[in-house]
């Protein structure tokens, strides 16, 4: 995913979140994978994605207060609430903070080495251990939460934030060229 090393830590931070969602998406558009499946790829992105959230949040422009709310809120916030919910789900299943920082630390390594070529991102667990735990929190997780493809409060295309959007253009330049930023 282009930008995950980017200079500014507001764009690494985007590149972040819509390189998961995209790796997410794209696995389960594509990938011939069970509910279940998408569940586990969710649990072992959910530490990335609240840190990417916090990042954008933390770092957030001046020249754009007045499309924070609906960006944090209505574009993004769908996305960091089932974070949390799948955060809740490693933590019920056994995961501690360490464990959880492992699974975020091994997704964005998936997310540096994603072969574009296939539709499935290659990520498995640190230890069979968590990989366990992973599977147990899957399974209650894909139960419990409607699934990513099909779960109504992540269709926020019709979130408009223009200026936002120029704004990734203009200074995120990896992100920009693989459409993040683009008013679509």
């Amino acid at each position: 995913m282009p930008g995950l090393d980017a200079d500014d830590p507001w764009c690494s931070s985007w590149a972040v979140y819509s390189g998961t969602v995209q790796a997410i998406g794209i696995a389960g558009a594509f990938g011939e994978l069970r509910s279940v499946d998408i569940a586990a790829l969710e649990l072992m992105a959910a530490a990335s994605v609240v840190a990417a959230l916090t990042g954008i949040a933390d770092r957030w422009p001046g020249e754009l207060a007045a499309e924070r709310s609906a960006v944090l809120d209505d574009l993004l916030g769908p996305f960091g609430r089932r974070a949390d919910k799948a955060l809740a789900a490693l933590r019920a299943a056994g995961a501690t903070d360490d464990d959880i920082g492992r699974l975020g630390t091994q997704w964005l390594a998936a997310l540096r080495a994603r072969d574009p070529q296939n539709p499935v991102i290659e990520v498995q667990a640190p230890t069979e251990r968590l990989a366990s735990i992973v599977g147990e929190a899957a399974t209650g997780f894909d139960v419990a939460v409607t699934p990513f493809a099909h779960d109504p409060s992540l269709r926020v295309d019709e979130v408009e934030v223009p200026a936002t959007d120029a704004y990734l253009a203009a200074h995120c330049p990896d992100l920009a060229s693989s459409g993040v930023g683009d008013a679509i």
